[in-house]
């Protein structure tokens, strides 16, 4: 069993709770014994489970694949799963009145340029359970659903988001959301926004290497450090009520880095044993560091060398009409598209 110490003491002493990023049951239950608020899962993540845990799986995934085709295939897919993990998440949920205790579930990543599709797909993602929230890319379109999830009253994550400019909208359109729910007499409900720092550290690695390699991997995974801070500031000021939710880690210090701020990180088990090793070698500081500062001279080469990052850094650094076409976004989505929904599409 993995001893989460560092990650217990974070939940424990600090504003910042963390969430499994894994659909594996050894994984979350291990985490929920540690402080863990909930659970988030993808396309990727789901086949993962559904082909790992075949003694717990198998029987219900032939009866779906016997019984449907294509999309309501993969659907049907995340609601078996979705409704197991929320089961063990329910205490949680029910003890902290709605505020934890959620498993996210991700609608397909091809329909990320369509409205409809996305919100209908979202509407049936929401039934699975009470305690799931339900992910929507932060493209045009994903916006827009985001903002009529928020006015139904189903909590939401907005993902796929490689930007400040990305996080600002989404939490924008859960203001708007939000007041139109009120003004319906249904209840606010919770929303997390998925900073896929990691996503955006991958985008730019591979720039980097097309470049000839101008700013070593330490400054990248500074950099995206950098935009976390800046969007965690950038809520703060706007007071927004969205809580921000650091994914896609690359390295322990992503994490402990941003360590005290109102945040709901969500953490992949291989970045938890980075996290664990280094605890027990002694190189984490128990301490919160959100408000510390990082290596500015990497971040300003990481700005110099990258009209890209600029683009991800800037709370203003592109308008709702870019986000589709962004290379992290892009790749992104292709990713979660190949490496998870069409591998569901063949289970």
């Amino acid at each position: 069993m993995r001893d989460h110490g560092y990650l217990k003491w974070m939940a424990e002493n600090t504003d910042t709770r963390w969430c499994n990023d894994s659909a594996l049951r050894n994984d979350y239950t291990q985490a929920i014994a540690c402080g863990a608020a909930g659970c988030t899962t993808n396309p990727p993540l789901t086949f993962e489970a559904l082909t790992t845990d075949t003694d717990r799986f198998q029987a219900q995934v032939e009866a779906v694949r016997s019984r449907f085709s294509g999309r309501e295939k993969v659907v049907e897919y995340f609601r078996i799963l979705v409704s197991d993990i929320a089961e063990s998440f329910l205490p949680l949920y029910e003890q902290s009145s709605g505020a934890y205790g959620y498993v996210r579930s991700q609608v397909e990543p091809r329909l990320a340029g369509d409205a409809q599709g996305m919100l209908a797909m979202g509407k049936t993602i929401a039934g699975f359970a009470k305690n799931v929230m339900v992910k929507i890319p932060g493209t045009k379109a994903g916006i827009q659903v985001l903002e009529e999830l928020a006015a139904l009253g189903i909590p939401t994550t907005p993902t796929v988001c490689v930007s400040v400019s990305q996080l600002i909208a989404a939490a924008q359109a859960y203001e708007r959301g939000c007041a139109r729910a009120k003004k319906a007499g249904i209840p606010i409900p919770a929303s997390t926004a998925a900073f896929v720092m990691g996503r955006l550290q991958d985008y730019l690695v591979s720039r980097n290497a097309e470049r000839g390699n101008p700013v070593s991997l330490e400054d990248l995974e500074t950099a995206v450090l950098g935009a976390a801070k800046r969007a965690y500031q950038a809520f703060k000021q706007a007071g927004y009520a969205q809580i921000i939710m650091p994914a896609a880690f690359r390295c322990a210090r992503q994490v402990t880095e941003l360590a005290g701020g109102v945040f709901e990180m969500t953490i992949h088990p291989k970045i938890q044993d980075m996290i664990i090793a280094a605890d027990k070698n002694g190189n984490i500081p128990r301490e919160k560091r959100i408000d510390a500062a990082l290596d500015g001279g990497a971040v300003d080469r990481v700005l110099k060398f990258f009209p890209e990052f600029r683009r991800a850094y800037e709370p203003d650094g592109m308008t709702v009409d870019e986000f589709d076409s962004f290379g992290g976004v892009t790749m992104t989505l292709d990713g979660f598209d190949k490496t998870g929904w069409r591998k569901l599409l063949a289970l």
